[in-house]
């Protein structure tokens, strides 16, 4: 098989895997039936009723996958970089892009140059993919795109199934003969599509040097979803809801019976000359029945029939995707403190294991980035502070890394601040020592100012705050 095929199945047997998972973030999944019978009597309405919280381990994680700060060796490598972010608004593409990412498993980026500018796009794992090479698996060997589009063709309009295969130096351009692709592509199911950027065969050249097709992914080689653990509990959540608003109208409207007396005949039970008497009698009014022995009301459903499981199942849910139960019950008892770092360990762990996943890929991105700008340089991509601290912690943890040697640029990193401000903090005070270093002596004494004994104190601005 070609890498066109490979690519295309690839994409296509893949699809309704990422759709299910949509479907479970977006509260959408069909609630799941034991009874053929049950399916029928409750399609209209069982969907109705959604607690979703399959969506909560992934936003848990979304939240603390947060970039504070990417840099670059030099200081015009770093002004390009902020001029790309900028101009692609990646402040909001990035929350964007490791969103899709949790939820799908995978998630690609297409940097492609148009004009002066680098264009930075989010793409679905629905019409994306990468292929790696069998030897090495971290090897790109080349990135697929699939989509549809419509033609206008004998004044009729048709639709296509347009492909892109993206190479290191060249992307070649194809477009399906039907409109219907059959279950299983063939290389002889496509044409070349020839554009004015394109060859006779639909073949584009290109001097970017590698891929411009970039893979975020939750786990390797392929990623999964974030929260393909909670699908079950989710299912249980959803049949319990519907078991429990449908006995709910119940409760609102009690069903009740009447028992005949005996030797009464059903058709005289209700009837009271010509006038039919109803047992559904209004609030406030009183039915007589005639010939009737005794009238009652079948009990109800318990609700602790359906809250007591609902419970199980949440707990069950957290536990399955290592998110604490703190964030499915937010208004209960939050622990604080150690026990609250104890609590989110195993959420902790999960996101940095994402951060380091989806810091290479952006690491890639933004040194590709560099390279079509001209600029042979690394970069280092900062995240924010995964643990939960509070303000005063957080600088007492800042103080003691500093106090060990950690420069101050890479504890302000971890905390969070911009790589650029902190820049321009040292500077100043660099200036600032240099300016106090080539005072002349004896001007503290003449302007009254006893200088200040410094011995043992580190030079650092956390130390006020500690």
């Amino acid at each position: 098989m070609t890498d066109l095929t490979i690519a295309v199945n690839e994409i296509l047997d893949r699809r309704n895997e990422y759709t299910t998972a949509e479907e479970y973030y977006e509260g959408t999944a069909e609630e799941v039936f034991t009874s053929v019978a049950m399916s029928r009597a409750l399609h209209r309405t069982g969907n109705r009723f959604r607690l979703n919280f399959a969506a909560t381990p992934v936003d848990t994680v979304n939240n603390r996958l947060e970039i504070a700060s990417v840099s670059a060796v030099s200081p015009e490598a770093g002004s390009y970089l902020d001029r790309v972010w900028a101009s692609n608004e990646l402040v909001l593409e990035t929350g964007e892009i490791h969103k899709r990412a949790l939820i799908y498993g995978d998630a690609y980026l297409i940097v492609w140059p148009e004009g002066d500018t680098l264009q930075v796009h989010y793409n679905s794992p629905k019409t994306t993919v990468v292929l790696y090479d069998e030897e090495n698996p971290r090897l790109k060997r080349c990135a697929a795109k699939v989509w549809e589009i419509s033609i206008h063709e004998k004044n009729a309009v048709k639709t296509r199934t347009r492909v892109n295969l993206y190479y290191s130096d060249r992307i070649e351009k194809y477009i399906s003969r039907a409109e219907k692709l059959p279950h299983t592509p063939k290389d002889s199911d496509f044409l070349p599509f020839v554009d004015d950027f394109t060859d006779s065969n639909g073949v584009m050249k290109h001097n970017l040097g590698e891929l411009p097709v970039f893979h975020f992914r939750t786990e390797r080689p392929k990623g999964k979803p974030e929260h393909l653990g909670a699908y079950g509990a989710q299912d249980a959540i959803n049949k319990l809801m519907v078991g429990q608003m449908a006995a709910n109208d119940f409760h609102s409207f009690p069903q009740r019976y009447a028992l005949a007396a005996e030797g009464s005949s059903e058709s005289a039970d209700f009837d009271s000359g010509n006038e039919s008497i109803s047992a559904n009698n209004s609030p406030g009014e009183m039915a007589i029945f005639q010939g009737i022995k005794e009238v009652g009301q079948f009990k109800v459903a318990d609700p602790n029939t359906f809250l007591e499981p609902f419970k199980a199942y949440v707990r069950a849910m957290a536990s399955t995707t290592s998110t604490p139960l703190h964030y499915f019950e937010p208004t209960g008892n939050i622990p604080s403190g150690e026990a609250l770092r104890t609590a989110e360990a195993p959420l902790v762990k999960k996101v940095r294991n994402r951060q380091l996943s989806f810091g290479s890929t952006w690491r890639e991105v933004f040194t590709f980035i560099l390279k079509a700008g001209g600029f042979k340089e690394d970069v280092q991509v900062h995240w924010k502070p995964v643990e939960t601290f509070d303000t005063k912690e957080a600088m007492e943890i800042a103080y003691k890394k500093i106090q060990i040697g950690i420069p101050l640029e890479q504890v302000a990193a971890e905390m969070g601040y911009d790589a650029a401000l902190v820049k321009t903090w040292m500077a100043e005070k660099e200036s600032a020592q240099i300016q106090a270093g080539n005072e002349l002596p004896g001007e503290s004494e003449s302007h009254n100012v006893q200088p200040k004994d410094t011995t043992g104190v580190p030079d650092n601005p956390y130390e006020q705050a500690a």
